[in-house]
């Protein structure tokens, strides 16, 4: 099974499974996922916003988000991100070394 088969295989799982429940994060999640690891930022983008429409206190879903908006250059955006999931978890050490990364330019 070559990689681009694989690929359309698990977006239409990852699809069928956020079609029948749009309430889990975890479905977003995971789609979003599939396409940041394939650089389709965008996709990634549209994706988390959906999620964060549904679940804007999911920490998982806002990191995973801010991380995209990193890899696109949105240094700002991703700043914003990190600090809102340091607001409702002070101790999330990921979003802290982000945000320590990215205001070290």
């Amino acid at each position: 099974m070559n990689k681009i088969h694989f690929f359309h295989r698990k977006e239409k799982k990852l699809l069928e499974g956020l079609d029948r429940n749009p309430q889990d994060p975890e479905n977003y999640i995971r789609l979003g996922k599939l396409y940041f690891l394939n650089s389709d930022y965008s996709k990634a983008t549209e994706v988390y916003e959906r999620g964060l429409k549904v679940a804007p206190r999911d920490i998982s879903l806002l990191f995973n988000y801010a991380v995209t908006r990193e890899a696109q250059q949105d240094l700002e955006g991703a700043k914003e991100m990190f600090l809102e999931i340091l607001s409702i978890d002070p101790n999330h050490q990921p979003a802290q070394e982000h945000l320590d990364n990215i205001t070290d330019f």
